[in-house]
């Protein structure tokens, strides 16, 4: 019997099936009720209390129109119909019937609802206050009414996964759609949602992309761009789907800002380069110019002195005589501000370059990873530079060493002379400069520091000392777009080469003993860092050296902020089982289970995705998989005791150690150890 009964009258049976997850979701049904009323009546049966009833069906209902009650929305004596039982047994049953026989609303049903209530003209906003949901979700059901016919009718067919019918939603060509749909459905794994999205995205641009962000999206959109939001994704995330248009506004806009700078800067040429870095090739095709520094004017050197002077005197004003915070000590540090502005202006005057040689002379223009345009801070030639100004090149001498002839240079010696002079000569320049330090600091930073400037040219420095990069293992490997190597390019180009373009080492090693304290710690830690040599965590082999991991301790590196695992770099070069690991460390056994039977190429894509954080998974598998690292990468290696042994001892190739021991005695091979450079899985390979 139906009747009508007040909310307050009534209470929630014990009997009630659901026992789980009674409270889920009760906000959103509140907010149904609220817009559309009790669409399905209350099952109760009635108390010892005249006019009291227990609800056996429906208790999730009782308690959204408590909610609204409580909330003011409903009045407190609001009454609801209800269906009256007598029979506990059967309210019992009905209770399970109920809820147990409940079948899920189809998802395509769902869409094609919300779509057509927006299609009457309801906004999102609307729709969502009335079934209680967010504006987001509506717009997600709506996008999804309006897949391609294909994908549509498999969703309403249960063919596939509402997760599976999102991937194809990330774009609105339903087109593309289709095609997809129809390769993917050959596919073994095609119902993978993070397979269809890279085969859905593949040849689009995200938003953040620097070159994306170096056109703007103002331009690219004035210019007939497309742009397609993900709506599954991170809200506010897009996709730029004319990647052919962005390229072309980028080279456009790079051309025109390498025409602006070298116009004003006077320079010969502005190369404009389209990517994140200038490739190291076209940088070797041109000769490097170094614009010496002029000596300063006595009047700039007075100058200099008296601000120095003055900076001083402020600083030690400020530390032992004006009060922090007080009108003075404002004042002091105002006028130390300006101090250095003006030290830097006359620096900077010491740098400027001739017109003369500026009109022969060029550089590079790119995209910088911020999406702002960069200047090389390097300046390049076609030919060698010649200046016009400089006075006519001596004869019988080159970079200060002694010519031929008994000019000058004295009577011509013999060569077994000239080497045993030569010789005690060296001992006497040895004592003295191993009894100097500061000098000898010096003398290491330059040599190693005009190896790196010279790197392709002859200079005869008369030193074993060299700083030379250490080789790439593998010929013409390339790694310029990295992070880390756009860094150490950076480095580079910050790095002080004033004293470079003067003719003689003399002059050279004046010069740079003149820089700050700075720039000279810059050479050093640049030139030595370049010399390390490729290692690896790795349990054997040449390649382990426990003591960089050490060093990358010490440093406290970050690893997963600076290289990411990827399909080409890592994934697709080792086998099935140790994606399946990697998985497995991230997210469990049930992550592992996931993928298990996926073939070796979709579950390389599948791995990349979400260490790279764009899988669709819970929050704290994403942080773990947005920060895993193979161990190989990581700089968790412990250095081991090494055999020494005399050079002279030395048995196989001067290593100093048996090739049939490694270097604790085992004959398993160590540090020295060969390895195979051919096995496509091999680390020291993927990484």
């Amino acid at each position: 019997m139906i009747q009508s009964v007040k909310v307050k009258n009534l209470s929630l049976s014990k009997d009630n099936v659901r026992k789980s997850n009674r409270d889920a979701g009760i906000d959103t049904l509140a907010a149904n009720i609220a817009a559309q009323g009790l669409l399905q009546n209350l099952i109760v049966t009635p108390l010892k209390k005249a006019g009291t009833f227990t609800v056996k069906a429906g208790g999730r209902r009782l308690r959204a129109l408590q909610l609204l009650i409580e909330q003011g929305t409903l009045p407190a004596d609001h009454t609801v119909p209800v269906l009256v039982l007598s029979d506990d047994d059967n309210a019992i049953e009905a209770s399970l019937a109920e809820n147990f026989q409940r079948v899920p609303m189809n998802p395509a049903d769902e869409c094609s609802a919300f779509n057509f209530l927006i299609q009457k003209g309801m906004t999102a906003e609307d729709v969502a206050k009335r079934q209680g949901v967010t504006t987001r979700f509506v717009e997600q059901r709506a996008r999804l009414a309006e897949l391609a016919p294909a994908v549509f009718e498999a969703l309403a067919a249960g063919e596939i996964t509402l997760g599976v019918a999102q991937a194809y939603a990330v774009t609105t060509d339903v087109d593309r759609q289709a095609r997809v749909f129809a390769q993917m459905s050959t596919s073994y794994y095609g119902d993978n949602p993070d397979n269809i999205r890279r085969a859905i995205l593949n040849g689009t641009v995200k938003a953040n992309d620097a070159k994306a962000r170096f056109v703007g999206r103002e331009a690219y959109v004035a210019a007939g761009g497309r742009i397609e939001g993900d709506l599954f994704a991170t809200q506010g995330d897009e996709n730029w789907i004319d990647v052919d248009l962005i390229e072309t506004l980028a080279a456009s806009k790079l051309e025109a800002a390498a025409a602006e700078l070298a116009r004003d800067q006077g320079l010969a040429f502005v190369t404009p380069i389209a990517a994140t870095h200038v490739p190291y090739d076209l940088e070797r095709q041109l000769h490097e110019f170094h614009a010496p520094a002029r000596a300063l004017t006595e009047d700039e050197t007075a100058r200099v002195e008296v601000l120095s002077a003055e900076n001083d005197t402020l600083i030690d004003q400020l530390e032992q005589e004006l009060p922090d915070g007080s009108t003075e000590a404002e004042a002091a540090n105002a006028r130390i501000e300006a101090i250095e502005r003006e030290l830097e202006t006359i620096e900077d005057a010491r740098h400027e370059i001739d017109p003369a040689l500026k009109a022969q002379i060029g550089t590079f223009v790119y995209i910088g990873g911020d999406g702002e345009p960069r200047v090389h801070t390097r300046l390049f030639s076609e030919k060698p530079v010649v200046d016009p100004n400089a006075p006519p090149k001596e004869t019988g001498a080159a970079n200060g060493d002694a010519g031929d002839g008994d000019g000058e240079q004295g009577p011509k010696l013999s060569a077994t002379l000239i080497d045993e002079l030569a010789t005690q000569r060296r001992q006497i320049l040895v004592a003295h400069i191993a009894s100097d330090p500061a000098m000898a600091l010096d003398l290491t930073i330059f040599l190693m520091a005009q190896n790196v400037v010279f790197e392709q040219a002859h200079i005869p420095n008369h030193s074993t000392l060299k700083s030379s990069a250490a080789a790439f293992p593998i010929f013409a490997f390339r790694d310029e777009g990295s992070m880390a190597s756009q860094t150490i390019d950076d480095q580079r180009q910050k790095l002080d080469t004033s004293w470079a373009g003067l003719p003689t080492m003399t002059a050279r090693f004046d010069a740079f003993r003149a820089l700050d304290d700075e720039a000279r710690g810059a050479w050093v830690a640049f030139s030595i860092a370049r010399t390390l040599e490729p290692t690896l965590n790795v349990a054997d082999g040449y390649r382990r050296n426990g003591f960089h991991d050490h060093l990358g301790r010490l440093l406290d590196i970050q690893a997963e902020n600076w290289w990411r695992p990827t399909a080409e770099n890592f994934f697709g070069r080792v086998k099935k089982t140790v994606m399946l690991d990697a998985l497995e460390e991230i997210g469990g056994p049930i992550l592992r289970g996931r993928y298990k039977d996926a073939k070796k190429g979709d579950l390389a894509g599948t791995c990349a995705s979400l260490c790279n954080g764009q899988g669709i998974v819970e929050a704290e598998i994403r942080e773990k998989a947005t920060a895993w690292l193979p161990e190989a990468m990581r700089f968790d290696g412990i250095e081991k005791a090494a055999r020494t042994a005399l050079r002279s001892s030395f048995t196989d190739d001067e290593t100093g150690i048996d090739p049939d021991e490694d270097e604790e005695g085992d004959l398993d091979g160590g540090d020295d150890a060969p390895i195979d450079h051919d096995d496509e899985e091999d680390f020291s390979q993927a990484a």
